[in-house]
């Protein structure tokens, strides 16, 4: 707000305080005669979008967009809205998401159109006060998490011996390729051990144990300790079983 919109502002109140005049329609009234239609942003975030108040009209600022999806602060898994700054690549706040039950009650149907989350953030018509998504406290921590500088953006491999705490980052074409092939993985740090990959392991027809077949075939040697049921165990349950093995274990299964 300027300086002049502000002294206008109080002189409006003190005027209104004296006559009788209702508080709300005389500050309404002298905040709006000066206001231009897109005001001036003097610190914190860009703003996602600019809304005329009286239309519903949705301008998004250029260069920020908003991503609906899930929160993964805990295994309730509710929906987020996360505010994306593409010229400078970072995450700059998280919401709730307008569209999920988790979030917003009563919420927007999936149909509707992306003004209709815009619009759930204003006041136009009231609709801040119903359809406002909201998150916890953890899920606020998410951008925390997310701009943690101890997180983890590509895979790690062990560079010393087994407990030394010793790692090095790997590519993930470089994951991949020794997760599948296997081969002698740690011959860079003197250990001559030939490691199976899952190219070799899946072999749905030769016994673990001949004497113990209950054990099943070669390819139940891989095993899938799980953590919890945030999507990603659906594709796990999937690429298991595809595989061959039985030993999928989730969360639950402790």
């Amino acid at each position: 707000m300027q300086r002049r919109t502000f002294i206008k502002l109080m002189a409006a109140l003190g005027v209104a305080g004296v006559w009788g005049v209702g508080l709300e329609r005389a500050a309404q009234s002298a905040a709006a005669r000066d206001f231009p239609s897109k005001p001036p942003v003097t610190g914190g975030q860009t703003p996602e979008a600019w809304i005329d108040l009286k239309t519903g009209a949705v301008s998004p600022t250029e260069g920020i967009v908003m991503r609906h999806s899930a929160c993964l602060g805990c295994y309730s898994s509710c929906g987020n809205r996360v505010k994306i700054d593409l010229e400078h690549d970072r995450v700059l706040q998280v919401f709730g998401n307008p569209y999920n039950p988790n979030n917003t009650e009563p919420h927007l149907p999936y149909q509707a159109h992306l003004n209709e989350a815009y619009l759930a953030f204003s006041s136009h018509a009231g609709k801040g006060n119903t359809g406002r998504g909201a998150l916890c406290g953890r899920g606020n921590a998410t951008l925390q998490a997310h701009q943690d500088p101890m997180r983890t953006l590509f895979p790690f491999k062990r560079a010393g011996r087994r407990g030394e705490g010793k790692w090095k980052p790997i590519t993930w074409e470089e994951a991949v390729q020794e997760t599948v092939e296997g081969g002698r993985l740690f011959k860079e740090i003197g250990e001559d051990r030939e490691i199976e990959g899952f190219r070799h392991v899946r072999d749905l027809k030769t016994p673990i144990d001949p004497n113990c077949p209950e054990f099943g075939p070669k390819a139940n040697q891989l095993v899938f300790f799980g953590g919890r049921g945030d999507g990603r165990m659906i594709f796990a349950s999937r690429f298991m079983n595809a595989f061959g093995s039985v030993n999928y274990f989730t969360h639950g299964s402790t």
